[in-house]
C-alpha cells in the first residue's frame, strides 16, 4: 500500500495533510479525493455559502502531484 496525503489548496492559501493515507493505487486515491471534496461541500452546503476557490490536490509518497481536483468538478448541478 502506498500513503497519499490530500491537501487543500486555492490561489493563496494552503490545508496541508501532514498525515495522508494508505491507499492500494491511485485509482483509490482519485476516489478518495472526490469523496473528500463532496464532504468539505456538503459542510459548505450546510452553512449556505460555497466556496468553490478550493481545490484538492493529491500527492504521492515522494511528493508528487499525481492528482488534482477542483471542487467545481465534484458535484453536477441541475436546474
Amino acid at each position: 500500500m502506498a500513503r497519499y496525503f490530500f491537501h487543500i489548496r486555492d490561489h493563496s492559501s494552503s490545508i496541508l495533510d501532514e498525515e495522508g493515507r494508505e491507499l492500494p493505487d491511485r485509482k483509490a486515491a482519485e476516489a478518495k479525493a472526490l469523496e473528500a471534496a463532496r464532504d468539505t461541500l456538503s459542510h459548505d452546503i450546510k452553512s449556505g455559502f460555497i466556496d468553490l476557490r478550493y481545490r484538492i490536490e493529491v500527492e504521492d509518497d515522494d511528493g508528487i502531484v499525481i492528482h488534482v481536483l477542483p471542487l467545481e468538478d465534484a458535484f453536477v448541478v441541475r436546474r
